[in-house]
């Protein structure tokens, strides 16, 4: 089985994903990304070449007359490659409706198509205008998508509702994380059976060996930790001031602060003064940052992310968030392996934090049960299983 996926750029944690799904599911996977930076890549996002076992095609991303990017030379490729499945996720889903040759081109050559997204900001059919005309989410720089109530915006809104339909319906196969995806997709006319929650996870193999080859690190309990991007939505000085207002009630209260990003300048002059809280930079070493993560206690993602959620808990560390990508609903639960607070507000994160610090024994029990959750029931392992079903599935339906 041969895949092709389409992407903005190169992560690093999903360059690790596509190597164990070529090395170890018999999947030769073959990337497309921009010739040069992407422009659908969020600020900070770290990319890398290294370790990369899978081929890489630089493509020159393009404006479409529709306004959203797309690839030259992509069918010269697939007809060099054959692929037996291409992945696509957004903006690079709505040529298939802008460009009706597209399709015809896919059936003509039996490759199936797959659409691969994050639906956490997707709205249900029925309620996209409205959810458009509202603002649509938020930016990584916590700001409305495109609030707009004119004639023209409703007009417009309508023409990407109608895109996202008229796609859903093309494809062979939906992979999804999250399981509200499943009545997404169907608001859209989409059956159940092409919709594959596949859950999230990064490469958690390699991140359980480098725990078990820290296992001897000793973990502060009243040290906070986060890791990411240090954008707007990630809520970085929600965190601080709660780590400010605890440390004066809990004096062994300290907060590592793992990233780079736009916010970096901001977020060291709001902690400016407070010597328990230590910035790191953006770090990608795994041994490295898995240190890091052994000697903290509680991870806190305070705003937007995913990923870290997973990679925190192969590091036998019970989190704290509120409202994220969704990766949180299915790895987070209430009270066994952390907590939830309400999302922005600094009180109810002190709050909630409070809880753990005043019983520092249920900090390492809350942990226990976070790895447990990663190796028992969501893993690389499970993760790449359901795309594997969701390929098959496609694979049959050409």
């Amino acid at each position: 089985m041969k895949l092709m996926s389409l992407a903005g750029g190169l992560p690093h944690y999903y360059n690790l994903v596509l190597n164990k799904l070529q090395r170890e599911m018999g999947v030769e996977v073959c990337v497309v990304v921009p010739a040069s930076k992407g422009a659908t890549l969020g600020a900070g996002v770290f990319e890398s070449k290294d370790g990369i076992e899978f081929k890489v095609f630089y493509q020159e991303e393009y404006t479409t007359y529709y306004g959203k990017k797309f690839f030259r030379g992509l069918k010269e490729l697939i007809l060099q490659e054959k692929p037996d499945v291409l992945m696509v996720n957004w903006p690079y889903q709505a040529s298939f409706v802008f460009y009706p040759s597209w399709y015809n081109f896919l059936r003509r050559n039996n490759v199936a198509l797959i659409s691969k997204e994050i639906p956490f900001q997707v709205p249900h059919y029925n309620e996209a205008i409205s959810y458009y005309l509202q603002g649509g989410g938020v930016t990584e720089n916590n700001q409305a998508h495109q609030k707009n109530t004119s004639i023209l915006a409703r007009v417009k809104f309508m023409i990407v509702r109608e895109t996202r339909r008229l796609f859903s319906n093309l494809v062979d196969a939906h992979i999804n994380y999250l399981d509200e995806a499943v009545l997404m997709h169907a608001s859209y006319g989409v059956p159940a059976e092409k919709v594959f929650v596949t859950a999230n996870s990064p490469d958690t193999d390699a991140l359980l060996a480098t725990a078990n080859q820290l296992k001897n690190v000793q973990a502060n309990p009243y040290r906070l930790l986060h890791i990411g991007r240090l954008v707007k939505w990630k809520q970085v000085n929600v965190l601080i001031e709660a780590a400010i207002s605890l440390h004066a009630k809990y004096p062994q209260t300290e907060l590592s602060i793992v990233g780079d990003g736009p916010e970096l300048e901001a977020l060291k002059a709001q902690a400016a003064g407070y010597d328990f809280i230590q910035f790191h930079g953006g770090i990608y070493d795994p041994t490295e940052l898995g240190k890091i993560t052994c000697e903290s206690g509680i991870y806190v993602l305070a705003g937007m992310g995913g990923l870290s959620i997973n990679e925190a808990m192969c590091f036998s560390k019970p989190v704290v968030c509120s409202v994220a990508d969704g990766t949180e609903k299915r790895l987070v639960r209430e009270g066994f392996n952390g907590h939830f607070f309400e999302s922005g507000s600094v009180a109810s994160l002190t709050s909630v934090i409070e809880k753990l610090f005043a019983d520092p024994a249920q900090i390492a029990e809350m942990g226990k049960r976070s790895q447990e959750i990663i190796e028992k029931e969501i893993n690389i392992h499970t993760v790449l299983g359901n795309y594997m079903e969701a390929f098959k599935f496609a694979i049959a339906k050409r």
